[in-house]
C-alpha cells in the first residue's frame, strides 16, 4: 500500500478525523458506549493513516533526492501537529476513561488537518540550507509535542468552564478531573517546550551566528513559554485554581495559535520558510 501517493493517506486521515469528530460529539449527547468505541476506533485509524502518509512522504522525498522528515513545511507541520495531538489525547483517554475530552480535542485535530489539505501546498520541495540539519529532527519534534499538549490542555480547560457554568451538566465529569487533566497536560509539555526553545537557540547560533535575534517566531515562542510558566506559577505558588486558571489556559492557547498561524503566515522573519 505504500506506493500510493502520500496525499491519499493524508486525505483519508482527514476524512476519518471528521467522522471521529461527529462520533465524539454524538457520544457527548447519547453517552452510548458503542458510539464511544466507534469514535475511538475512527480516531485511532485516522492516526494510523496519518502516520502512513508521513512515512510515504518521507520515502517520496528520498526518491526525489530531497529527503527530509515530514514536518518541514506548512502542510507537513499541520498534519504532524494533528498526529501528535491525537496520540497524546488517546493516551489520556485510556488513562482517565474520558472520551468527553475528545468532543473538543478531536474537532481541533480535524481542523488542523483540513487546513493543511485545503490551504497548504502539498508539493515536496528541497529544504532551504538552514533546515538541512540534524536540529530539524529534535527541535521541531519537541516544539510540536508542546503544541499538541497545549491543545489537549485547552480542551480540558474549555470543558472545565462549561462544567463551572452549568453545574448540573451531567454530560461532563467533575471539575476536579477536568482541572487535573488540564494541569497535567501542561506540566508534562512545559519542560518539552522549554527544551524546544533552547534547542532552537542552539540551532540558530549554528545556522545564523547568534542564539537570539528577536525574530517574530522566537518572540512569540517566548511569550507562550512565559504565559504557561505564569499559569504554573499561579497554581503552585499563589494557589490559584478553578475558573481563573482555566481562563489562563484558554488565553494561553490563543498565544499558541498566534505563534504558529499568525507568525508563520503573516509576519516575515527568519522562520518564513514555514509558509508556502
Amino acid at each position: 500500500f505504500l506506493p500510493i501517493d502520500n496525499v491519499f493517506w493524508y486525505k483519508s486521515a482527514t476524512l476519518l478525523y471528521a467522522m471521529a469528530s461527529l462520533m465524539y460529539i454524538s457520544y457527548l449527547f447519547l453517552r452510548n458506549n458503542i458510539i464511544g468505541s466507534v469514535a475511538t476506533s475512527l480516531l485511532s485509524l485516522g492516526l494510523i493513516l496519518n502516520l502512513t502518509g508521513m512515512i510515504r512522504r518521507s520515502i517520496q522525498s528520498y526518491e526525489l533526492g530531497v529527503f527530509h522528515p515530514p514536518w518541514s513545511n506548512l502542510f507537513e507541520a499541520l498534519t504532524f501537529w494533528s498526529f501528535i495531538t491525537g496520540v497524546i489525547y488517546l493516551l489520556l483517554e485510556r488513562k482517565y476513561s474520558l472520551r468527553l475530552l475528545g468532543t473538543l480535542v478531536v474537532p481541533v485535530i480535524f481542523a488542523l488537518s483540513a487546513f493543511a489539505m485545503f490551504k497548504a501546498s502539498k508539493d515536496i520541495t528541497p529544504l532551504m540550507p538552514a533546515l538541512r540539519s540534524y536540529w530539524l529532527y529534535i527541535h521541531v519534534v519537541t516544539a510540536f509535542i508542546g503544541y499538541a499538549g497545549f491543545t489537549v490542555a485547552f480542551g480540558g480547560a474549555v470543558l472545565y468552564l462549561l462544567k463551572d457554568k452549568y453545574e448540573n451538566l451531567r454530560l461532563l465529569p467533575s471539575k476536579e478531573v477536568l482541572e487535573e487533566i488540564t494541569y497535567k497536560s501542561i506540566v508534562i509539555v512545559f519542560p518539552i517546550w522549554t527544551a524546544s526553545i533552547i534547542l532552537g537557540a542552539a540551532w540558530a547560533n549554528e545556522a545564523w551566528g547568534g542564539y537570539w535575534s528577536w525574530d517574530p517566531k522566537e518572540v512569540w515562542s517566548l511569550i507562550v513559554w512565559l504565559f504557561f510558566g505564569a499559569y504554573l506559577h499561579a497554581r503552585q505558588m499563589l494557589g490559584w485554581k478553578g475558573q481563573r486558571t482555566a481562563w489562563m489556559v484558554v488565553i494561553g492557547f490563543i498565544t499558541v495559535l498566534i505563534c504558529f498561524f499568525a507568525i508563520n503566515l503573516y509576519f516575515p522573519g527568519l522562520h518564513s520558510y514555514a509558509t508556502d
